[in-house]
Order: structure tokens, then C-alpha cells, then sequence
């Protein structure tokens, strides 16, 4: 087309050629050679072609300076549909000379009257530099925030609730849970979870979509390693006018915390019972204490008053067994203070169990009360512990005199057995009243008494198991009301020799 003559168009043409020229796009027409029949302003300027340049004399692949160009028109005649005789084409870096337009989009078309017997091609253009600069940047950020998503420790999914719940994102989801975190973008939750699971997944969705209603919940779960973890789990609708619902879902690993909390009220809890334990330990003290020392007291007046050998003697043995029973008491409170606090030394060495069972009995088979028969059996020399001798001595004397008190007829019978190459179980097992249920389970704490009426401090038994952890043992206890009590305590067995030991430190 050339411009010469444009007075003499009807102004409708004119009008149209005005349109064109001042159009923001690129708009041109060829053959299909590439040959310009029609270039506007924007074309112009852009190919670096004069306003009164005459455009016709031009072949779009030899416009220059841009080389690509022949490569560009060829790529769009390509796009055209032969059956509807148009296409569209995107251009990447279609003008290498202007490195500030990254990419141009079009429409071209066939014009079904052709120019002598040649097709026409009309091409309208715009550069959409702009747009894909923002689209980059879209792309940019999130590619930040979704590394920063997948590292955040925290689980979080969206789904679009109109269209079956399927995920829209999911990053990490159920904290090292047997949940495969492949790609979950148009999934659901029935292609992640056994159908039961997936089933309340879904109930907990519907609930929250149809209410709005935010739902919280801690969740005890298993990891994969079969490890208790607790996860403090948020599900919430997301609406607005522009979009459809969303659903979003948030959960964190709260474990480490959850214990904590849990760890923090049991020893509360077991504060608060210690507390009233010492109280009662404390008002049982007094009565324990006073008991022998108003025994001494009054009986050694008794023995300074009296004349009588006979009454004397009797005297005597009262003071004796109460300044025993007294000395017991506060050996007792002060061994406990000192394995406590450190101060009490242990000598771990090879210990022949025969030797510490020999002791035990050679200590206590005098005290056994009437009717009852002190058993020592299982003897066997070659067994040898890793232990203090004095301290397994203490601890075995002291279940076996705790087991006086309570039995009456019967036996106590003490022995050891291995139980494995890398350990040795001693057993003190008696025929008395046995301990109840209820007391059971902390018998070993601190100023626990299985009877109240029983002489004692409650403080026997904690000092036992103090000892035997202090020698990286075990110990435990079975009972049943009117059948008696058994004792276990489990030690590390060794097959070094231990050093002959003619003495017995406690």
C-alpha cells in the first residue's frame, strides 16, 4: 500500500489507515515470500524503517538489523491452521538489537482474497516484555517461597474444595509418616491413605467447608521408625469473591514440646506426691523417733531405780533394742543423703555372689523370726557379679529384714541364678502377707510403707533401688495378697576372678 494517494480514499479508508498507523501494535502484510505489502508506524519503528520509507520494495527476512528475523517469519507462517487460515506465535527474543524486548505475541491470518493468485498473510503484533517480565518475577518468588515452604517445619496443604477436595500444594505433610511425597497436585487424600484414613481426612474437609468452623486438634501418631510423635494439627476455609474455597491445612511437629509438657506434670504431679510424702514421713519420723528415745529414756531411769538383777537385765535389753532401732533410723535418712548427693563412694569390682549370699545369712539367720525358716539356696562359687560387696550385702539384707516383718510363717528364701552370659538375677523370696496393689507400683519411693503400723521409715526400699541403678542394675518386684513376695534384682555378671575379701564395709 502506498500513502500518496490518501486524499483521494473515502474516509472510511482513511479513517481505518489511521487506526492502523497510531494501532500500539505491530501490524504488517506479505506474500508468502516474505515480501512487505503493508508496514505500520509501530513496525516501522521497530525495524528501524523510515515514515516515508516505501515498505513494498522490503522483504521481511532481509530487514536488518535484526538476522533472527528470517528465522521469526518462518516460525510464524508455520503456526498458521490450514483449515481455519489463522495461528498464533510467541516470540522469544525477537529483536536480538534490543535486548530490552524479551518476547512479542501475535495473530496471523490468510486473507482469502489473494493478490495476483498469492496468498495474503496478515500479522498483528505487540511486545509483551512487560508481562513476562512479570511472570519471571512471579516465577522467581515462588521458587523462593517454595523452598522456603519445603523447609519450614511445618506441613502444609491446600485444597480446592468445588472440585473433590484435590491437593492444590502440599509440601511436606505428616512429619516423617509413612505418606510418599511424590507430586499431589490434582490428587486427594485416597491416593496417599488407606481408605478408613483418607475417609475421616475427607469428614474433617467437609465439616470445615460447610461450617467455616476452624478445627484444632493435637494427634498422637507413629513416624516411620514406630516412634510415638505428637502433631498439632489446624484445618481452615479459605473464601473469597474471586476465587473459589479453599481449604487449608496446617500442622507442626510439637513432639519435643508435647514431652516436655508431659515430662513437667508428671514431675509435678510426682512434686506434689513427694511433698505429701515427706509430710507424713516427717509426722511418721516424730512417732518413730520418739518411740525408742522415750524407751531409753524412761528404762535407764527404770535401771538407775532398780535393784533387781533380773528386772535390770530386762531393762537393759529394752534400752539396747531401742538404741539399735534408733541407730537403724538415722543410718537409714543419712545413707540415703549421702548415695544422693554423691558423697557415698562404691568400690565396683568382681564379687563372688556365694560369699555375699554366706554374709547375709551369717548376719541375719539369728533374727529370723519364730516360725520362720531363713533359705539360702542355688549356692554356686563359680558365679561372679560386677558389684560392691558391701553395698549387694546391704541391699539383700535389707529386702530379707523387710521380709521379717511381714512374714509369719514359712520361709524367706534367698539364692541367685544367671539368666543370660551377660547377667545374674538374686531373688529374695518370702511366704508372708504381700503387698497390695495399690502399693505396688511405688514401693520403691521414698517413705512408702506397705503398712502403716510396721516399725520403719519407708525409706528401705528407695534405698535399695538407689544402690542396685547406682551399680547399673535393675530391680523389681511381684506380690499377691496371703502368697507372698518376690523380689528381683538383676546384675552384670563377669568371669574375672574377684580378690579374697576378709572384710565388710558398709
Amino acid at each position: 500500500m502506498n500513502h500518496s494517494n490518501n486524499t483521494e480514499k473515502p474516509f472510511a479508508m482513511s479513517l481505518m489507515t489511521y487506526a492502523l498507523e497510531h494501532a500500539i501494535e505491530d501490524i504488517f502484510a506479505t506474500k508468502a515470500d516474505g515480501t512487505l505489502i503493508y508496514a505500520n508506524g509501530q513496525f516501522r519503528l521497530h525495524h528501524g524503517l523510515r515514515d516515508d520509507e516505501d515498505v513494498t520494495a522490503k522483504n521481511i527476512k532481509d530487514l536488518t538489523p535484526f538476522p533472527q528475523t528470517a528465522q521469526h517469519w518462518e516460525y510464524i507462517l508455520a503456526q498458521v491452521d490450514a483449515a481455519t487460515g489463522r495461528g498464533y506465535f510467541f516470540l522469544t527474543e525477537p529483536m536480538p538489537g534490543r535486548p530490552e524486548v524479551l518476547a512479542f505475541e501475535g495473530k496471523v491470518y490468510v486473507e482469502n482474497e489473494t493478490l495476483r493468485g498469492e496468498n495474503l498473510y496478515w500479522a498483528f503484533g505487540h511486545d509483551v516484555s512487560k508481562r513476562v517480565r512479570s511472570e519471571q518475577e512471579i516465577k522467581r518468588y515462588n521458587q523462593v517461597l517454595d523452598k522456603v515452604m519445603e523447609n519450614l517445619p511445618v506441613g502444609i496443604v491446600v485444597k480446592d474444595v468445588e472440585h473433590d477436595f484435590k491437593f492444590i500444594y502440599r509440601n511436606k505433610e505428616s512429619f516423617n509418616r509413612d505418606v510418599p511425597l511424590i507430586d499431589a497436585v490434582g490428587r486427594t487424600d485416597f491416593d496417599f491413605h488407606s481408605y478408613e484414613v483418607a475417609l475421616e481426612k475427607r469428614r474433617q474437609d467437609e465439616l470445615v467447608a460447610t461450617t467455616g468452623k476452624e478445627l484444632h486438634w493435637i494427634l498422637e501418631d507413629k513416624d516411620g521408625q514406630g516412634n510415638t510423635i505428637y502433631v498439632d494439627k489446624r484445618k481452615m476455609c479459605i473464601q473469597d469473591v474471586d476465587f473459589s474455597p479453599l481449604l487449608l491445612s496446617i500442622e507442626w511437629d510439637i513432639t519435643e514440646v508435647e514431652k516436655m509438657k508431659r515430662s513437667l506434670a508428671a514431675a509435678k504431679e510426682k512434686a506434689e506426691a513427694s511433698d505429701k510424702l515427706k509430710s507424713a514421713f516427717l509426722a511418721n519420723m516424730s512417732h518413730e523417733i520418739r518411740t525408742p528415745l522415750n524407751a531409753i529414756v524412761g528404762f535407764s531411769q527404770l535401771i538407775a531405780e532398780c535393784n533387781n538383777a533380773d528386772e535390770r537385765s530386762e531393762y537393759y535389753h529394752v534400752v539396747e533394742s531401742s538404741s539399735e532401732h534408733l541407730l537403724g533410723l538415722v543410718n537409714e535418712i543419712l545413707d540415703l543423703s549421702k548415695i544422693e548427693a554423691g558423697m557415698s563412694k562404691f568400690d565396683i569390682k568382681p564379687i563372688s555372689m556365694d560369699e555375699v549370699c554366706r554374709k547375709v545369712h551369717d548376719m541375719l539367720y539369728l533374727r529370723c523370726p519364730e516360725g520362720v525358716e531363713l533359705v539360702y539356696k542355688d549356692a554356686d562359687p563359680s558365679v561372679i557379679v560386677v558389684g560392691d560387696i558391701g553395698r549387694v550385702v546391704q541391699v539383700i539384707s535389707n529386702i530379707v529384714s523387710n521380709a521379717f516383718k511381714f512374714t509369719t510363717r514359712g520361709s524367706v528364701t534367698y539364692g541367685y541364678r544367671p539368666i543370660s552370659d551377660a547377667e545374674v538375677e538374686i531373688y529374695i523370696q518370702d511366704t508372708g502377707r504381700g503387698i497390695p496393689k495399690d502399693k505396688l507400683g511405688n514401693i520403691f519411693d521414698r517413705f512408702v510403707k506397705a503398712d502403716e503400723n510396721v516399725q520403719g521409715t519407708g525409706l528401705g526400699l528407695s534405698i535399695c533401688k538407689t544402690i542396685v541403678e547406682k551399680l547399673d542394675g535393675r530391680i523389681s518386684v511381684d506380690s499377691e495378697v496371703g502368697k507372698g513376695t518376690l523380689f528381683s534384682i538383676i546384675l552384670q555378671r563377669t568371669t574375672e576372678l574377684p580378690a579374697r575379701s576378709n572384710s565388710l564395709l558398709v
